[in-house]
């Protein structure tokens, strides 16, 4: 995964060689990681910056190039229809935008991906990921878009109201069931029979009091070198998550340490939390885009605010607003993960496995320790590697 530095150096005039210590190859060998991990959340960073650029640029090209309208009065004439009408509508503009999601997916995999040695997928196997994500994706979008614009016809004033409630429910639905229904359609999941290792999980899951339907591991490394672990859905679907590439590379401690964490969140009902932001989210973007269509309704030649030709407006305004909010919807899901490691160091006592198993994951995945503050402000929902471990091992020190 890392870069190795060459074993022997020259000296300054070239006549000799020495042979590097073993404390300057560990100096060299964490320069050159920190600098690949900076270069490779650089990419990623602009990447997703462009693409949002691209999006902003094709939903504004739709608006103010009058094209919006061309393709409303297209769907007009196959039919009256207003669900048709959205549906006919939502089909050019909806193939442009997984055109552009794509290319942008295939870029980050086989350029910035594989570049860094962290992608192991083939373009077959990407390929077909693609294609699933942007039938799912694109299922659940339009069935979205479809029962936004029923409460824009049914409820032209309170429509943000009913959109708000609705969108809420749906995710909390979402949350429940893609563990079950979803994400078996991108991963294979197999139920992990090491009895030391599902009862040490067990017993982490009985001291938070949060019960568990089993311990499955997915084959991440058909995709890629990343490791990973997580504790998805609630109730009956809670589940334990481990990446095979966890299992190779950590020990028993560190993945018991990782997934403390993750209990960490369910203990503190983050999940639930979260759910209720984001709900409140939804409501401030609904109301926040009504305004910005009861202003601007004079600019444009809408049809009223169920006028399928004003979408491109909706998403624009998603889309800033969004961003303008990220900074703060960061700064709450940070919280959280302090709280969630706070759980593992003081609750479950794993400051020293957790430590060394944030440093192993920052390794593998290439992620940058210590990111800016700005980009950590903006763009991190997690704290940086360097101030967790920081926090475990005062806590170490502690005890």
């Amino acid at each position: 995964m890392t870069e190795q530095p060459s074993p022997q150096l020259q000296s300054e005039d070239n006549s000799s060689e020495t042979v590097c210590q073993p404390q300057q190859r560990v100096a060299t060998t964490g320069a050159s990681l920190a600098k690949r991990s900076k270069s490779y959340q650089r990419w990623r960073l602009v990447l997703t910056a462009a693409q949002w650029v691209v999006e902003v640029c094709v939903m504004g090209g739709l608006l103010f190039a009058g094209w919006t309208l061309a393709l409303r009065e297209a769907a007009l004439r196959y039919t009256n229809n207003p669900w048709l009408i959205v549906a006919f509508y939502l089909l050019p503009v909806g193939l442009l935008l997984a055109v552009v999601s794509m290319s942008f997916s295939a870029i980050r995999s086989f350029f910035v991906d594989r570049r860094f040695g962290l992608s192991t997928e083939s373009f077959g196997v990407w390929f077909a990921d693609e294609i699933k994500e942007v039938l799912v994706g694109g299922a659940l979008a339009f069935v979205a878009v479809e029962v936004l614009y029923v409460f824009l016809r049914l409820f032209a004033q309170t429509w943000w109201i009913w959109a708000g409630l609705t969108f809420s429910v749906f995710l909390l639905l979402l949350i429940q069931v893609a563990p079950v229904l979803i994400f078996p359609l991108f991963y294979r999941f197999t139920r992990i029979t090491d009895s030391e290792m599902t009862e040490r999980l067990e017993r982490l899951a009985k001291q938070a009091g949060k019960p568990i339907e089993g311990v499955y591991e997915v084959n991440l490394s058909r995709k890629s070198r990343a490791a990973n672990a997580a504790l998805v859905g609630f109730g009956r679907t809670r589940r334990i998550v481990l990446a095979d590439n966890l299992l190779d590379n950590f020990t028993l401690d560190e993945i018991e340490a990782v997934l403390a964490h993750e209990f960490g969140h369910h203990v503190h009902h983050h999940l639930i939390k979260i759910a209720i932001v984001q709900s409140a989210a939804f409501f401030g973007l609904f109301y926040a885009i009504d305004c910005v269509m009861v202003v601007t309704s004079q600019r444009f030649a809408f049809n009223g605010p169920a006028d399928v030709a004003n979408f491109p407006l909706i998403a624009l305004s998603a889309a800033v607003l969004g961003l303008v909010v990220l900074p703060a919807m960061n700064a709450v899901l940070r919280r959280f993960e302090r709280e969630a490691d706070d759980y593992v160091i003081n609750v479950v006592g794993k400051a020293g496995s957790f430590a060394n198993a944030l440093h192993r994951l920052a390794q593998i995945n290439l992620v940058d320790q210590s990111p800016s503050r700005i980009v950590e402000w903006v763009f991190h929902s997690h704290p940086a590697i360097s101030e967790r471990v920081e926090r475990a091992e005062r806590a170490i020190a502690r005890n």
